[in-house]
Formats: structure tokens, sequence, C-alpha cells
């Protein structure tokens, strides 16, 4: 009788535990990284559309509300957009990631104007969210083999030669 209520008790306290962390669990979250595998201190500025309409552009707009811009250090993985759930339902062929990467020098003391006028960009991706599923979490710079036949300024077989 004590074993049959001792394997009450723990049924009873295994079952407390795995609810009490069903309770808890948090929903999973996407994210999307830019992996600078230089030894280069660089700048990135990028924007997510999932507009349609959005035209590929090698310039920068005059808005600069329309962009993010980070800091990305050598070897480093920086998070540049999270999602809620699952990627593929998030993720339209026709969304949009544009990223412009240039070096620290190009981008510190400047004004968003100047930016827009005249900065050189090291690399610009158009990525699909097509691409980026293809891809997976880590967008690299500079670009990978995988990328091959993806949008990006200059193409990918110059950027790999640069």
């Amino acid at each position: 009788m004590k074993t049959k209520k001792m394997l009450y008790v723990n049924l009873l306290a295994l079952l407390s535990v795995v609810l009490k962390s069903c309770i808890t669990l948090e929903a999973p979250i996407y994210c999307i990284h830019l992996k600078n595998k230089t030894e280069d201190e660089l700048f990135t500025i990028y924007r997510w559309s999932s507009d349609d309409t959005f035209t590929k552009v090698n310039k920068l707009s005059e808005d600069s509300s329309w962009y993010i811009t980070m800091k990305t250090d050598p070897n480093w993985a920086p998070t540049l957009w999270c999602f809620g759930d699952r990627p593929e339902d998030f993720l339209k062929p026709t969304d949009t990631l544009t990223i412009f990467i240039l070096d620290k020098e190009e981008y510190e003391g400047k004004a968003w104007s100047q930016l827009a006028d005249s900065a050189h960009f090291r690399q610009i991706y158009h990525l699909s969210g097509d691409d980026v599923r293809q891809i997976g979490s880590k967008i690299p710079y500079p670009p990978s083999d995988v990328m091959r036949y993806m949008d990006m300024e200059p193409p990918y077989e110059e950027a790999v030669r640069n």
C-alpha cells in the first residue's frame, strides 16, 4: 500500500512539473541575422518591405524613417528582424529585405542626405522572403554560394572576387 501511495505521489509530482512547463512555454521566435564574416567594422542599413509595389533601387531614399541602421562588428551576427512564429507564415515571396552594407568610414560623420546622395556601398542585397528562407537565419556578408543567383549589387561573381 505504501508503494502504491508513493507511485501516486511521484506521478502527481511529474504531472505538475509537466503542466507547469506547458503553461510557461513561450512562443518560438525566428530571427534573421546578418553575419559579418570580415575583419572590418561595417554599418548596415536595411528595410523590410511587404509591399508588392516596392521597387528595388541601389540607392537610399531621402526618407531615413524607412530604414534601420546598425553597426556590424567583425565576425558578429546582429539581429535584423524577428518573427513571433514560423517564418513560412510571415516571409511571403513578394516581401523584400533590402540590406545596404558600407564601411564604417563611409557612414560615420555623414548626414542622411549625404548617404542618400553619394554613399559607396560594399554590397546591396535585395532578398525576397523565399531567398531568406533558402539562406536560413544568418545572412552572410560576403555572400555565400547559396546566394549565387539572388538579387544583389555587385553581382555574386564580383562580390566574392573583391
